[in-house]
């Protein structure tokens, strides 16, 4: 049971790390390429608002990743 438990936690650790390193990149390409904020059809306050959104989900998705991972290969 063990062995279940610590290869599905490193599994959802490692798909949380992948969907916050995937937000911060998506944060970045809102800020960076202007055809994209034209496609979200958002004023500049709003482009600001998803920016902040994804970055922030971005980063407790990998910081909560990283910790189920390395809970893990630590054995505790």
């Amino acid at each position: 049971m063990t062995k279940i438990r610590s290869a599905v936690s490193l599994l959802v650790g490692g798909i949380q790390f992948g969907f916050g390193a995937l937000a911060l990149v998506l944060a970045l390409l809102i800020y960076a390429v202007p055809e994209v904020q034209m496609g979200l059809t958002a004023n500049l306050n709003e482009v600001y608002l998803y920016m902040f959104i994804f970055s922030v989900f971005g980063i407790l998705s990998i910081v909560s990743g990283t910790l189920l991972i390395r809970r893990e290969e630590c054995g505790d």
